[in-house]
């Protein structure tokens, strides 16, 4: 039989195969830089220095989201809907979001310029300075690494993604990490706590460059950096604005007010600690998430809620269930092994941190599948409610959990909305009786039922045979699977 007349839904594996092999190489990338780096700073900076530098990259993430005003959705939805045919309108939405976001970076620099003795109050108490290397001047850079990040992550890449091209964006991320890893190394040794924080500014830099060089395929620089606005294009972009905004600043800012109370109850040894499981996430989760937004949020843009749209979204699930399961049952069982080698012998502590967080990552890896199909057939209102609740309920719980768990009740809160979320989704594709659902439920629950074993008895710290077969039989059965299904 010909290739084309093969079941639609194995040409739809195969996208996703590729995306996240591609994207697979990106994170493998910054992992192996990240593991390198993390063993630095904590072998330089102790557990402390590692504390300050959390609620440093909490900061970023957080000026990010507002200077960019999360447009990066908004771009991608706007340019398939305009398409490659109609470049004087893409001329246009694309100035319109670049002088948007330059009048957004301009007004936030200022502004924490002006408040910065505020602004470093908020993020790290009133008296963490006066105990530490660090001055205002280099949290400023920190500030100062915001639009460079904007115009990357928040602009640029959004081009990447809505040509298509992510090949391109792959390409460029793997070159900004390799010299912002060695940018960083070079740095922290020669600053050491200071340099850590004028290293966040180094990367970005070099993020932006590498994205400059590369989307010069795509775009003449003049296209991409013209100054205009459009009225009709900026409300466009609003609306997802808005929704995409909201969810963007939720994360980084539940995490800088739980942060700011763990330092204040346990000390901030304590946030050093509880910045291990949230490092963790940080850099296992983009192999997963990664292709979602570079193959399945274009694909459902242009074929909307239908049932070609819930097919990308189907396949996208079961290929990340499956290895996020591979992947946070192998975490475990080397929990005790990986984190003294990436961190120090200091930060051991931190791996009883691990089980909770990883236990609640699978339910979010079944949840974000389905806010990026959301987005992706512009039912906003859904997707800005459902990450209000989540970031409400994470930080109430996680508050709430704190007195009777001890740290452990950070990562205990996240599950727990995690799981809420978790739970609604598969609600919703149930009640939707696609074809292959009982395929489907079947490898959530499997996926769960593993993950919850292995957790359990990484959190009990037993049968460390059994932690070992499981993690090679969920990792052999992930991989035949692939391979079989390729």
């Amino acid at each position: 039989m010909a290739r084309d007349a093969e079941d639609p839904a194995d040409g739809v594996f195969r996208h996703h195969f590729r995306a996240f092999f591609a994207g697979g190489i990106l994170s493998l990338t910054r992992l192996a830089t990240g593991f390198v780096r993390i063993k630095y700073v904590a072998l330089v900076l102790g557990t402390a220095g590692v504390g300050f530098l959390s609620q440093a990259t909490q900061l970023q993430l957080l000026g990010i989201s507002i200077a960019s005003f999360s447009m990066g959705v908004g771009i991608i939805n706007r340019m398939g809907a305009i398409g490659p045919d109609d470049r004087e309108r893409e001329r246009r939405l694309l100035a319109t979001a670049f002088t948007s976001e330059l009048a957004l970076n301009l007004t936030l620099v200022i502004g924490a310029l002006l408040f910065s003795r505020q602004l470093v109050d908020a993020v790290f108490g009133a008296e963490a300075l006066s105990r530490s290397a660090i001055s205002t001047f280099d949290i400023m850079a920190v500030v100062f690494s915001v639009p460079l990040s904007v115009l990357a992550s928040g602009y640029l890449e959004s081009v990447f993604f809505a040509d298509g091209r992510y090949d391109l964006y792959v390409r460029a991320s793997v070159w900004a990490t390799v010299l912002g890893f060695l940018a960083t190394l070079g740095i922290i040794a020669w600053w050491r706590l200071p340099g850590a924080f004028w290293s966040v500014f180094a990367s970005s830099a070099l993020l932006m460059g590498s994205f400059l060089f590369f989307v010069r395929r795509l775009r003449p620089l003049e296209d991409l950096f013209h100054v205009g606005f459009d009225r009709s294009e900026a409300n466009a972009l609003v609306r997802f604005s808005i929704a995409t905004l909201v969810s963007g600043v939720l994360v980084p800012t539940a995490r800088l007010w739980v942060g700011s109370r763990v330092i204040s109850t346990f000390g901030i040894d304590a946030n050093g600690l509880l910045a291990v499981p949230f490092a963790v996430n940080a850099y296992y989760t983009p192999f997963l998430m990664n292709a979602l937004w570079g193959r399945m949020h274009p694909a459902v843009t242009r074929v909307g809620s239908s049932a070609e749209g819930r097919r990308e979204l189907t396949t996208a699930l079961r290929l990340t269930v499956g290895l996020a399961t591979a992947a946070i049952v192998a975490i475990l069982f080397l929990k005790d092994l990986l984190v003294p080698i990436a961190y120090s012998r200091a930060f051991l502590p931190a791996t009883q941190l691990l089980p909770m967080q990883l236990f609640g990552d699978f339910f979010y890896f079944v949840a974000f599948p389905f806010t990026v199909y959301v987005l992706g057939i512009s039912r906003l209102r859904v997707y800005l409610v459902a990450w209000i609740s989540y970031a409400i309920v994470a930080v109430g719980a996680a508050i709430a959990l704190i007195p009777i768990f001890g740290l452990v009740g950070v990562p205990a809160g996240y599950a727990l909305s995690n799981a809420l979320g978790a739970a609604a989704a598969i609600g919703w594709l149930v009640s939707r009786r696609d074809e292959g659902l009982s395929t489907t439920l079947l490898i959530v629950a499997a996926g769960l039922a593993v993950v919850a074993i292995q957790s359990w008895l990484a959190w009990r710290g037993e049968l460390y045979v059994v932690q070992g077969v499981i993690f090679l039989a969920t990792s052999a059965t992930v991989l035949t699977t692939l391979w079989k299904a390729r």
